[in-house]
């Protein structure tokens, strides 16, 4: 009743709820039989102006074909050890996604484990798709396409641990974040950059645009807390700046939001894989302590994190997942929308959208259907299922 509490009452009044409206969706299995779906990425893989759904599963990289949702083969069994993370984007302007996997997954082999690759598209993209193997760190475990301050796409990664790392205790090398920018032709030899490696576990990572530059901030989620790197022309790199401290054990999902006054915010699960949602409002360079505030803590294994618009606000809500790993089977899994009843985000509403059948891996939003409205997909490791929820408020 205690956990049930904490997080009823940062509820505003019945009034000024009244005045938000609820969210309606309906639920649409893709796939019921996955192995553990690791990562998501929603993008438009065919070329038909609807994004699609890419899945970084245990052994194979599919897509799901919007919005039939038949499911097809992009990759099988890359490494001898697990797929684990995804990034699609059109990066050459041509309306069709590239696609990027990291592999070869061991948390505890921080030497020699990971791996890394592009994966080149046939013409008829329904067939497999040809992986180019590209330098990686060890223990690979997070991607993402971003434009980057020259306004060329780039594939950003971030391992888990550093070089020599023994839990995340800081005892060998920091985690390297890079920066991997294509070639300009197939056969070409990609650039590799470091951004940071201050950090000794990260856990993911998110863009945002903080300031008047056209390069983004990457906000970082790392046992250390939770870090800002931003671009700085005077240093020709990236200045970190930590916004939240280890003392809650750290940060395992960051997700960047948007508020009605114009304001940003990030949410992270703390600590990772942990308990609460916590919300964290300030700016970086401000020179003073960012506000944290925690908007739930009865998540059980926290995992999935994504904010978006889905009621039409004006102001992000969080969509927050829980897979309750290594828990008993009447442990309850789900999704819920936490939804900020005014512009400031001072009072928030939680609404429950998933009620025991999505054990919560990853979770992406995107217009689905073009109406509009953005909807919710997730991927589920214990539930073995992926799933639409379409927004039909």
């Amino acid at each position: 009743m205690r956990a049930f509490l904490a997080t009823f009452l940062l509820a505003a009044t019945p009034a000024v709820a009244a005045d938000v409206p609820l969210p309606k969706f309906r639920a649409v299995n893709v796939d019921t039989n996955i192995a553990i779906g690791y990562g998501l990425a929603l993008a438009d893989v065919d070329g038909d102006r609807r994004p699609d759904i890419v899945l970084c599963d245990k052994n194979h990289v599919v897509w799901y074909r919007n919005p039939s949702w038949e499911k097809f083969v992009i990759a099988e069994k890359l490494t001898e050890l697990d797929h684990v993370c995804v990034a699609a984007a059109d990066i050459d302007g041509d309306g069709k996604a590239e696609i990027a996997v990291g592999a070869g997954w061991n948390p505890g082999d921080t030497q020699n484990s990971g791996a890394l690759f592009f994966l080149r598209p046939p013409a008829d993209r329904t067939q497999r798709w040809t992986p180019v193997k590209l330098p990686h760190e060890p223990t690979m475990h997070r991607i993402r396409w971003v434009k980057d301050w020259q306004g060329r796409m780039s594939l950003i990664s971030a391992p888990l641990h550093g070089r020599g790392n023994d839990s995340g205790k800081g005892t060998g090398a920091g985690v390297k974040i890079q920066r991997y920018r294509p070639p300009e032709t197939p056969d070409g030899e990609w650039q590799v950059d470091t951004l940071n490696d201050q950090l000794h576990k990260t856990h993911n990572f998110d863009f945002v645009q903080w300031d008047d530059d056209e390069t983004k901030e990457i906000a970082v989620a790392a046992k250390e807390g939770v870090f800002v790197l931003n671009w700085s022309r005077e240093q020709n790199g990236y200045v970190s700046e930590q916004v939240g401290s280890d003392e809650n054990g750290g940060c395992g999902e960051v997700r960047a939001g948007r508020l009605g006054n114009g304001g940003t915010f990030l949410c992270a699960v703390s600590p990772m894989h942990g308990n609460q949602l916590a919300l964290f409002s300030g700016k970086p360079g401000a020179g003073k302590p960012w506000n944290r505030r925690v908007l739930d803590d009865t998540l059980i294994d926290g995992h999935g994190l994504a904010c978006g618009d889905l009621l039409g606000l004006g102001r992000d809500q969080i969509v927050v997942g829980w897979r309750a790993m290594g828990r008993p089977r009447s442990v309850k899994v789900g999704l819920k929308l936490l939804t900020p009843l005014d512009a400031e985000g001072t009072e928030w509403r939680t609404t429950l959208i998933d009620d025991d059948t999505m054990a919560c891996e990853d979770v992406q939003l995107a217009d689905l259907n073009g109406d509009g409205k953005l909807d919710i997909v997730a991927a589920g490791r214990a539930t073995k299922n992926v799933k639409v929820w379409l927004n039909e408020r």
